[in-house]
């Protein structure tokens, strides 16, 4: 039998995993939020978060108590995952649809910036009559006889 120390130790280790399991989920829902996948792609999705899931709940099992699933395991999970909803949630869902959002502008600028930087040198290319239309035209009436015909 193991030590009521050990059993206590065990405990709040898969507490943590009750909190880890909260924060998988929430997370998978901000992404499902922002990808709003259709029915084939909400079924892989749905599998990839659990193949994600579950190597970390036999991790937090096997730190805990080597892979012994418990009664007081399971109450454990499910006080952890509980408690993260009641008091964490929203938190952080609202801390990750921001930091989603600060990435994307962050992105948005970025390729602004390249776009700019590469567009740049052919817009004042333009704009001084360097352009590759204005080189065609005046390529045009350099070659040209200079005759006019009369109707």
């Amino acid at each position: 039998m193991e030590s009521l120390s050990a059993q206590l130790y065990a405990f709040g280790i898969i507490l943590l995993a009750g909190l880890s399991v909260g924060f998988l989920v929430d997370f998978y829902r901000v992404l499902r939020g922002i990808l709003r996948p259709g029915l084939v792609s909400t079924a892989i999705l749905d599998l990839m978060f659990w193949a994600l899931l579950t190597p970390v709940l036999v991790i937090y099992l096997l730190l805990a108590n080597w892979g012994q699933l418990r009664g007081y395991v399971v109450i454990a999970i499910i006080l952890g995952f509980a408690f993260y909803r009641l008091t964490m949630s929203r938190a952080v869902v609202a801390l990750l649809v921001w930091l989603i959002d600060l990435v994307g502008k962050l992105l948005t600028f970025i390729a602004s910036l390249a776009w700019s930087i590469v567009t740049l040198p052919l817009v004042v290319g333009q704009e001084l009559g360097l352009g590759i239309r204005s080189i065609r035209l005046r390529r045009r009436f350099i070659f040209s006889p200079g005759l006019r015909w009369r109707k």
